[in-house]
Formats: C-alpha cells, sequence, structure tokens
C-alpha cells in the first residue's frame, strides 16, 4: 500500500550512501471523461529509472491514492463509484517513482459533464499503415451529439467536425495519441483518448553483411552456422522464431506500433522463460495459447507442472487487429493484466470479437509465411482434452490440452504434450536454401535461422544459394561460398623411449589426421631439425633409434605433418641419461 505524505522528519547520514536519481517527470498530462462516470489520465512517459507511477485524486480538499500503476504506464481508466455522475471539476496528479527519492507531481483537471452520451471504452487504439490513406471514426452511443471535437491529431490527418471522421495518411511508423470528442448542449464534450498505432508498410529485405566470407571449412565439418546476421528487415527490426516439434515459425514483432507489448515478451524471449513451454490451451478454428507453464522440472512427470513467473503487469495496447496469424498477449477480465500468456489467432473472423472484447487485445506481431501459418494449423488441429484435476501446478487453463495422441489419453504420457521448444530473438525473415552447386562435397540444409553443414568426406568448393523473405513475401539473395579443404591438423605422441649412451636411444611413437599423414622430424637438444620419414595413412607408426644425446638432462622434439601441409604442435619430451 502506498503513504501519504508523513510530517516527520528523519535525521540520517547520508556518507556512503549513493542516492536514486530522480525519475523525469511525465509530459503531456490530460485529464478526460469518456462520459458521465468516468474520469481517466494520460500522460507521456519519459522516465527510464521509475519503480512505479502515482496518480492521486484531489478531495476534501486533500489528496487521496487514485491508483499505483506499473513502471512504464502511460495511461489510467477510473471507472468508479466514487465519481459523481453529476458535472464536477475533478483534479488529478501523475508522478514516476523510484525509491527514495521524493517524485515529480504533474496536475491536469478536467470539468466532467454530465450527459447520456457514452464513447466506446472498448477502443482506445486502431491501426494504420505507412503511406496508405485510411479512415476511422468516433463511436459514440446514448445519443447524437451536436458535433464532433479532437485534440492532437497527427500531421497528414483531416478531421471533420460534422461527422466525426478521421482520415489522411500517415507516413511515419510508431505510436500517435490523440483525444477524440463529441460535443452536445452547445459546450460539453465528453473525450477518450485514441491511439493510432502505425505498422510499416511492404518492404524488401537486405543482406546486412553483403561482404562476408565463411572461413575454409574443415573436410570432417558437421554442425549448425547460425547465419542470422546475415539479413534483414529494415522496417522490421524485431522478429522472434518459434521451435516446436511440428517445426519452426518466425513472426514478426511490431516493435514501433506496440513497444511496450513487445519489450516485455522479448524480456521473457531473452530470459529463456519460454523455452520448453506448454502450449496449454487451443481451440480450433480459433487460437492456440501458451507461456503460462513449463515442467515441474526436467525430469517431472507429465503431469507435474509449474508456472512461467510472471513479470508486472503490461499497459494494454490494443489497435492492430487480430486477424489470422497475429500473435497477441493473453489476459484476464482487467485491461491492462497480461504478463507473459500468449495466444496465436487461426480464425479468419476473430477479429470482430477480440479487437473489442472488453478493450481488445493486444495485438503485436504476424506470422511469416504460409510455412509458418501450417506449423501453428498443425497444433490447433491436434486432439485436446480436459486435464484439470489431472496436472497439477499448472496455473493456467486445462480445459483445451492439444496432445499429440491420435486419441488424446485420461492422463498424458511423456509424448502427449506439445511443447513450445524454444522462443528466440531473431531478424523477422523466413530462411531457406534455393541451392547447393556440389552435394558431392557438402550437405546443406537451412534450420529456423541455422544452416547445417555436413562434409562428405572430399576436398572441394561449393556455392550455398541462401533467400531471406520478409513478412511481405519480398526476398533477398545471397550466394555463400564455402571451401572444404583439410584444415585439421595431425596429432602425435611417444609411446616409449629404450636404450642409453653413445649407441643411440630408440624412439617409439604415433601419429593420427582426419585424412592422411605424409612424414615427421625431429631435433635434439635444440640442434638441427632432421627429417625422420615418411608416414601414411590416417593413423602411422614410427619407430627409429636417434643418436646425439648427452648424458644428463636431454630434450627431445618431435613434429608431424599431413599430406596437406599442415602440421602438429611441437611434441617436448625431456628425460635423463645416465
Amino acid at each position: 500500500m502506498r503513504l501519504q505524505t508523513l510530517c516527520i522528519l528523519f535525521l540520517l547520514s547520508l556518507s556512503g550512501l549513493a542516492r536514486a536519481q530522480a525519475p523525469a517527470a511525465p509530459t503531456g498530462v490530460v485529464a478526460f471523461a469518456p462520459s458521465q462516470s468516468r474520469a481517466h489520465l494520460s500522460w507521456i512517459d519519459n522516465a527510464t529509472n521509475e519503480t512505479a507511477y502515482w496518480v492521486d485524486r484531489f478531495e476534501n480538499g486533500a489528496w487521496v491514492v487514485a491508483a499505483t500503476l506499473p513502471a512504464d504506464f502511460e495511461l489510467v481508466r477510473l471507472d468508479t463509484a466514487q465519481l459523481s455522475t453529476l458535472a464536477q471539476s475533478i483534479r488529478y496528479r501523475v508522478a514516476a517513482v523510484v525509491n527514495g527519492v521524493e517524485p515529480e507531481w504533474v496536475e491536469a483537471t478536467v470539468e466532467k459533464p454530465e450527459g447520456s452520451l457514452n464513447l466506446a471504452a472498448n477502443l482506445e487504439g486502431s491501426e494504420a499503415r505507412v503511406g496508405v490513406p485510411f479512415s476511422l471514426g468516433i463511436p459514440v452511443s446514448g445519443g447524437v451529439p451536436d458535433s464532433y471535437s479532437i485534440a492532437d491529431l497527427p500531421a497528414g490527418l483531416s478531421f471533420s467536425e460534422s461527422t466525426g471522421e478521421i482520415s489522411g495518411t500517415i507516413n511515419t511508423l510508431g505510436v500517435y495519441r490523440m483525444f477524440t470528442g463529441v460535443v452536445f448542449e452547445e459546450d460539453k464534450i465528453f473525450e477518450q483518448v485514441r491511439y493510432l498505432r502505425v505498422i510499416p508498410s511492404a518492404s524488401t529485405p537486405i543482406v546486412a553483411r553483403p561482404d562476408f566470407v565463411l572461413p575454409t571449412q574443415n573436410v570432417g565439418v558437421r554442425g549448425f552456422l547460425d547465419i542470422a546476421f546475415l539479413f534483414a528487415d529494415p522496417k522490421r527490426p524485431s522478429g522472434a522464431l518459434f521451435r516446436t516439434p511440428l517445426g519452426n515459425f518466425t513472426v514478426a514483432l511490431f516493435d514501433q506500433a506496440t513497444p511496450k507489448t513487445v519489450n516485455n515478451f522479448l524480456g521473457y524471449v531473452r530470459r529463456g522463460d519460454y523455452n520448453n513451454s506448454y502450449v496449454h490451451r487451443s481451440i480450433p478454428g480459433f487460437m492456440i495459447q501458451s507461456g503460462g507453464a513449463r515442467p515441474a522440472s526436467p525430469t517431472a512427470s507429465p503431469t507435474q507442472w509449474s508456472g512461467i513467473p510472471g513479470q508486472p503487469v503490461i499497459q494494454n495496447e490494443s489497435g492492430i487487429s487480430n486477424r489470422r496469424g497475429t500473435i497477441a498477449m493473453a489476459r484476464s477480465v482487467p485491461i491492462d493484466s497480461a504478463t507473459s500468456e500468449w495466444f496465436l489467432t487461426t480464425g479468419e473472423d476473430e477479429h470482430f470479437n477480440l479487437d473489442f472484447q472488453n478493450g481488445g487485445f493486444a495485438a503485436f506481431g504476424e506470422v511469416i509465411g504460409s510455412a509458418g501459418m501450417a506449423v501453428v494449423d498443425g497444433i490447433n488441429s491436434l486432439q485436446r482434452r480436459n486435464y484439470a484435476g489431472i496436472i497439477s501446478g499448472a496455473g493456467v487453463d486445462l480445459a483445451n490440452v492439444p496432445v499429440f495422441d491420435s486419441i488424446a489419453p485420461v492422463t498424458p504420457g511423456p509424448n502427449s504434450l506439445v511443447l513450445i521448444e524454444a522462443i528466440e530473438d531473431v531478424p523477422p525473415l523466413l530462411l531457406q536454401l534455393v541451392s547447393n552447386s556440389n552435394p558431392s562435397v557438402l550437405n546443406a540444409s537451412v534450420s529456423g535461422m541455422d544452416i547445417f553443414l555436413e562434409s562428405l568426406g572430399s576436398v572441394g568448393e561449393t556455392n550455398l544459394h541462401l533467400r531471406a523473405t520478409n513478412f511481405d513475401g519480398n526476398t533477398v539473395d545471397f550466394v555463400m561460398p564455402v571451401r572444404i579443404d583439410d584444415i585439421e591438423s595431425p596429432r602425435v605422441g611417444l609411446s616409449s623411449l629404450k636404450g642409453r649412451g653413445a649407441s643411440g636411444v630408440l624412439v617409439k611413437g604415433v601419429a593420427a589426421d582426419n585424412q592422411s599423414l605424409a612424414s615427421w622430424k625431429y631435433r635434439i637438444n635444440r640442434g638441427k631439425w632432421k627429417n625422420g620419414g615418411r608416414l601414411s595413412g590416417a593413423t602411422g607408426k614410427f619407430s627409429r633409434t636417434l643418436k646425439g644425446f648427452k648424458r644428463g638432462k636431454n630434450l627431445l622434439e618431435i613434429q608431424t605433418f599431413d599430406a596437406n601441409g599442415n602440421a602438429s604442435s611441437v611434441l617436448k619430451q625431456r628425460f635423463t641419461l645416465n
């Protein structure tokens, strides 16, 4: 509970204590009334180190707590029974807060009228696309206004006072805040905040590293190479790769139109919170949902789950339509209650419900390509069962849990449940291997943002033709030459040293290479290097009596070479002759 100001002085020694820096105060603070029973407050968050936002209302000569909000909020909806439906002046103040620092309050007052008109409580956001003309209206119920009003109209748009229509073109990505209103009884106004969320127009991906040259790979290479850095979409820098048992898909994120939601989602991604999390809800033709639960432990049974720890709730950023293929944050009844759970819409017409239900759900990205949606639809088509009372510790809705079994079992087995194996922060692109010019030298394939390389055991060159496709279906190609050669050095070891004195020392050893050995050499007590003889095959033994050692301490050095001229490290053996 937040405490009001206390008139008590504490004398503290501040030596050695670092004072927290005061957060930047909010700007653009506006109090507004969408109806006679609601009075809200909006502001612009300028702080970067705040731990909370405090909102107070002035009543009966004193400030009283109206709301305490998490960091990064810019809106509070104060639909309370404490407000009279009669006309009244309502005074608010808001401050960004960090522990131990006196907040800087900013005030705003709204003259709330009384009247039957009501601006839509479930419409705070709208969608537009860069460079594409659009229009939208101001929904109102309870009567016919005299006219309409608007404040903070973005550049490039026009507004009709008689019809309430907003129209025009926006040429820059981002979020635009405006206040739409209705005028009645000549001078009374109800207003509602309206966020215009502008997403990119069609773009073309680019090769981000056209100068990239893959170093020569060894003839025994076999493994994955991350090539996400090769490509980018200049208009959509943020994306997420979902790895599932049915295949991978990539989502393009609207980082500039829904910045709070994308930052929240990527926070869970970068902490690894979503790795090995369950798809716990699937309703065919509607959605699949995850991000809420995972196995209780690596060895837990399929019926033992644990909830993903939720970070603070985020401000709802509705406005982008929840069309098929979009990803949105799941939440409970309060509008600003989303934490970790997300859902992907699979239905064609669900946006008619999701865009307006209880403030609208915050869609913040879209699946790229038909192949990606095929993976999502594949999960959505699986059998389902209600596992409430069977699965423990979940903390999520278990009424429609998808399973791989052809007939959903009463108790899920070890291979029944659908896991999101990982979600990774990647460019918003789909990668594919178009061609491999010399498949006799190298096997290659693309998985997500990785390319798999497997040498077939011979030296040679090939060109891998890679293609990146973005959300708009536009592509860019890059040809990556790959040279396979023997670049691995041979290895050498001694097995025995026998003999003493002038008769010499019998040196026995073994050398190995991934391809073929060629020769070995030696030197004694840092003298001249001498040829030891030829070696052949991938493994070769050598045995030779060497002369030139002295009584006392000696140093023998041996080095081997393969057929490609690669040299082993120098083997040094110290010993003493009596």
